[in-house]
């Protein structure tokens, strides 16, 4: 029996990662040492195009990005971009996509090919480093490459992913298992150290949360917990679609067992939740009037969003002096000066702008 390995690395690891967390049909889980260092690395024209899917990968339109141990083991397949560097990584720096029922990725007769992808930290530092690339070349500004850094350890410590083709503006999965969180992020990139993109990577997750359940309130936790500079609110860090346990008090009053606000900061005892289009129509309208009289009854103040809410930056800056004006009683008396200047300084909100461009899909995604 044959048993190879795909190490797919950079961009198109990253596609790969977003199909198996989509595709209800895989999943990944940690790749073992065995198949990580003991299965044939070579790979052929025929098994680039027998085991890549074909509606996320067009080899013959561009190389296949893949992994190596070194350079002497580079494959010389014209469908591949090669790079080295795989024996010298630590075995936490891949995944690998397998079945739901815990397979390989692709069997058939006596083949077994492992398709592996890197882990989010590795992930993480690519990315950076290419993002680097489009800055030193004039091409992306310094401060939209890591907000763009930032969304992305979001995404990959959330529970959604972008679709693999088409991240911007595809569709989005929600309620995915995590797959990381930002502590493991960060311990795999203290093992990366010097590597290119580590640096960078490692302050993106140490602006990042675990548990964004989507895009929107990837945008959101941004303007709220960024730093000024960066068009954020300098907020505490909220809890995000963590559940709520009621007190017994109240449990036999509410109308739900429990509840997992989209963010929910205890020191505040206030909590947003964002509303979409599937928010519309009576028993969506009913359920969101529980849901606030739930949480009046538990003593937490809700704000709910709304896309219209994330429609420019006027828009956000209202959203934010609504919620400013709700938790001001919960900090001293020099946060109404701070308040002021996150929603008047020009500078900051020219960096809110930033944060709109890019984090959130064209206007066209939200029907506007």
């Amino acid at each position: 029996m044959r048993e190879g390995r795909i190490c797919l690395a950079h961009a198109d690891s990253l596609k790969m990662l977003r199909l198996a967390r989509t595709d209800p049909a895989l999943m990944v889980a940690p790749a073992s040492d065995r198949v990580l260092r003991e299965t044939e690395g070579s790979v052929d024209v025929g098994t680039i195009l027998s085991v890549l899917p074909d509606d996320v990968y067009q080899p013959a339109d561009r190389p296949v990005e893949l992994r190596f141990d070194d350079a002497a083991s580079r494959s010389r397949c014209s469908l591949v971009r090669p790079c080295s560097s795989l024996e010298m990584l630590p075995n936490a720096s891949y995944l690998e996509v397998l079945t739901i029922g815990g397979d390989p990725f692709f069997v058939k007769g006596d083949f077994v090919e492992h398709v592996l992808v890197e882990a989010p930290g590795l992930a993480l530092a690519g990315a950076a480093n290419e993002l680097c690339g489009l800055v030193s070349r004039g091409q992306l500004s310094r401060d939209s490459a890591f907000v763009r850094l930032v969304g992305l350890a979001m995404e990959l410590c959330g529970i959604y992913a972008r679709d693999p083709s088409m991240p911007l503006v595809g569709p989005v999965t929600h309620d995915l298992d995590p797959i990381t969180s930002v502590g493991a992020s960060v311990e795999l990139l203290e093992e990366l150290r010097g590597r290119r993109g580590v640096s960078l990577a490692r302050r993106a997750l140490a602006y990042a949360n675990d548990g964004s359940g989507s895009v929107m309130e990837t945008f959101w936790y941004c303007v709220f917990c960024l730093p000024p500079r960066l068009g954020g609110s300098s907020l505490a860090r909220p809890l995000q679609n963590t559940p709520l346990e009621w007190t017994s008090d109240v449990i036999d009053i509410v109308s739900h067992e429990r509840m997992r606000p989209d963010f929910y900061w205890p020191q505040y005892e206030t909590a947003c939740e964002h509303q979409g289009r599937d928010h519309a129509g009576e028993a969506a309208l009913a359920e969101d009037s529980r849901r606030a009289r739930d949480y009046e009854l538990c003593g937490i103040r809700y704000l709910p969003l709304t896309k219209r809410d994330a429609r420019n930056e006027g828009t956000v800056c209202e959203l934010l002096a609504q919620l400013f004006r709700i938790i001001a009683s919960s900090e001293g008396p020099a946060f109404q000066r701070k308040a002021a200047r996150i929603l008047n300084d020009p500078d900051v909100r020219a960096a809110r702008r930033v944060l709109l461009g890019q984090l959130l899909p064209p206007r066209s995604r939200w029907g506007e």
